[in-house]
């Protein structure tokens, strides 16, 4: 029989075998030259070789679904990339320098705008409303692919808005449920390798088809860790209605993890809600962790050790992060610690340690 050096070498074999192949058959199976989606892909490849238009870029197309007039879309394009003005071909800033955010002209560049966005946010984003995000996930299915979706927009600033996301994220779990807890069983991705024992002795290996990723911070206008108690409170408040609804319609709920300066605080309400009878016993909830932080080995040890004092595990979503650039500025605008790792391979290398 192999030993474990033998067995961990020929996966390793494997794995770059796929990945070759994988690639291979990527690279003849681009857009035709000059096509809309030719396009997008050198839009992408120029905004992705310059971090500070990236930034504005992916920036601006999160808050594209919430901007509803032709000022405001112009407004919010001054205003993202005017941050990166410099890096701008001449005519772009030519365009977001002269041309009038209102009239024929406003309306025009507001429609580009738009509509190149829209283009490009459709690699990413599921859709604007309930129905166009049925009919992505329903896309995913036929691929057997399952799928998390999560509500995208600006910073919530008022208890109004806050009000809305709490809705919104309703809104999504039972319209999602009513239809995706109706289609055929896919054996694929509808049961899990593993398998979690009910109360009654029995083995669950069947996997909610709902899957919906919450922001703690859209649900409360003063989300601050400086709060925590007052936070926390509010915040669980308007979880919990998001937490039953997906508790009676079989859903999974993801607590996203966000900036660093929320982190501690997303754990602690994380644990808190969870400690709550209501939900003490309920397996189908989780929480991302990022990779690129330094000190995720030790939140997940401490994670560990209270979901097996809370007597339930909970999923955790293993992700790199995404706010590797907002980290980076500012804790070098406040002469901080950076938190993250600086070298994209730092943050691959823990990634693997992680999974361990």
């Amino acid at each position: 029989m192999a030993d474990g050096r033998e067995w961990t070498a020929d996966v390793e074999t494997l794995t770059r075998s796929y990945g070759r192949e994988i690639f291979a058959r990527l690279e003849g199976s681009g857009p035709v030259p000059f096509a809309p989606s030719w396009w997008d892909e050198r839009l992408m490849e120029w905004s992705m070789g310059n971090e500070a238009v990236k930034l504005q870029l992916f920036r601006f197309v999160d808050v594209l679904p919430m901007l509803h007039t032709p000022e405001a879309i112009v407004r919010h394009l001054r205003e993202y990339f005017g941050e990166a003005r410099e890096r701008l071909p001449g005519w772009l800033r030519w365009g977001l320098r002269r041309l009038p955010s209102r009239g024929i002209l406003g309306r025009l560049l507001a429609a580009l705008a738009y509509r190149s966005a829209e283009r490009l946010a459709r690699k990413f984003i599921a859709g604007a409303n309930l129905a166009e995000a049925l009919e992505a996930v329903a896309r995913l299915r036929q691929r057997s692919l399952a799928f998390t979706i999560d509500r995208l927009g600006e910073a919530t600033i008022t208890e109004q808005e806050a009000e809305q996301a709490q809705a919104d994220y309703l809104e999504l779990i039972h319209g999602l449920s009513r239809q995706v807890n109706r289609w055929k069983t896919n054996d694929l991705i509808d049961y899990a390798p593993l398998s979690l024992p009910k109360k009654n002795g029995e083995e669950d290996r069947e996997v909610p088809r709902v899957n919906v990723s919450v922001k703690l911070s859209a649900l409360y206008s003063q989300f601050d860790p400086i709060d925590p108690e007052g936070t926390s409170w509010a915040v669980r408040r308007r979880l919990r209605p998001i937490l039953h609804a997906a508790r009676e319609r079989a859903a999974f709920v993801n607590i996203d993890m966000e900036q660093y300066a929320f982190k501690d605080l997303t754990l602690q309400i994380f644990r808190e809600i969870l400690e709550e009878p209501d939900f003490r016993d309920w397996p189908n909830v989780g929480i991302a962790i990022q990779a690129y932080l330094r000190d995720t080995a030790g939140d997940l040890e401490e994670l560990a050790a209270w979901a097996q004092r809370r007597g339930t595990p909970v999923t955790v979503r293993l992700v790199k992060g995404a706010y590797w650039d907002y980290e980076t500025i500012v804790a070098a605008q406040m002469g901080w610690p950076t938190p993250v790792w600086s070298q994209k391979w730092q943050t691959d290398a823990n990634y693997e340690r992680l999974t361990k």
